[in-house]
């Protein structure tokens, strides 16, 4: 397969990554890199013998695809002049903003026969690969996010910047209608959630029990899946590890097993996927409509969030 011609829109921290492990790939060539600070998009197309720029437009007549690492209010507007010029597209979770801008570029993307991928990471986890091809019929599921305290995405709460990944998760397992929204934050050091507990109910039924906090003294990402017989299956996403609990004859839990797992770097099992979605002109893992489906279910939990700052008096 000759390789693809890509560019990486925004090398900062994550951006970086893309651009590494693009450069590392044989199925792309790593043309440039675009970032709107001229030092960082320098030192980075030196590191990976690419051009830079800080005008993405310059990109357009020189790659066949782009990965977008920008702050997510770029993500529509970026996508959109790609697309338009028929470049294949990656972009960071989430999709945009706004669902009508998502809805609109998975339209584009369609109606062009362009491939776009959200980078939906978690879904490349070994881990949760492994889930998915183990999983019968689950009837709750149950995520949690901690980090800690940070100074970035402080204009969002953790049910959108952190939570994104969840949702998008329990949509792709479960794959029913949320009917039922619940979800409560609280503010400790942000105008916005830094803690927060979201419960959501299905129209077949099934739970789903989500947390995350950006405030912890523990990293720690995780989640359980019980299923209707009682089976119990325990991702830990950061260690990349799958164990499975089943109740015994006598009707009690056993102790969990692991299950063997081939340990990989997510994110260059995401754009190998990438890659050979353009190759075979094929619908990515995480289209824009899953993207699409995440987005919509953040909004809703975010216009459901009750937050009360921390300290203050609920009587």
């Amino acid at each position: 397969m000759k390789p693809f011609r890509i560019g990486v829109v925004g090398v900062g921290s994550m951006g970086y990554n893309h651009a590494r492990v693009c450069a590392e790939l044989p199925e792309f060539e790593l043309v440039a890199v675009a970032d709107s600070n001229p030092s960082v998009a320098q030192t980075v197309a030196e590191k990976f013998s690419a051009e830079c720029y800080t005008d993405a437009s310059a990109l357009l007549g020189k790659v066949d695809a782009v990965s977008i690492v920008a702050p997510t209010v770029l993500h529509y507007s970026l996508s959109r002049m790609f697309m338009e010029n028929g470049v294949h597209v990656l972009v960071e979770k989430p999709i945009t903003v706004e669902a009508a801008e998502a809805r609109e570029l998975a339209e584009l993307a369609e109606a062009n026969h362009l491939v776009f991928q959200v980078g939906h990471l978690e879904r490349f986890n070994p881990a949760v690969v492994k889930l998915r091809e183990l999983l019968r019929q689950p009837i709750f599921v149950e995520t949690h996010r901690l980090s800690g305290k940070t100074t970035r995405n402080l204009d969002v709460g953790v049910s959108w910047d952190l939570m994104i990944h969840d949702y998008d998760l329990v949509l792709s397992l479960i794959q029913d209608e949320v009917t039922g929204i619940s979800a409560q934050g609280t503010s400790v050091y942000s105008d916005f959630e830094d803690l927060a507990s979201v419960q959501l109910r299905f129209k077949n039924g099934t739970m789903a029990h989500l947390s995350a906090s950006r405030n912890s003294a523990e990293r720690s990402r995780g989640m359980k899946v019980t299923e209707a017989d009682g089976r119990v299956l325990f991702v830990d996403f950061i260690a990349q590890t799958l164990s499975v609990a089943v109740l015994g004859s006598n009707g009690l839990p056993t102790p969990a097993e692991a299950v063997p797992i081939e340990k990989a770097e997510p994110l260059k099992d995401e754009l190998i996927h990438f890659a050979h979605c353009l190759a075979e002109h094929k619908t990515p893992l995480v289209s824009g409509f899953d993207g699409l489906r995440a987005l919509e279910l953040a909004i809703r939990v975010r216009d459901k969030m009750n937050i009360v700052k921390l300290g203050t008096s609920l009587i």
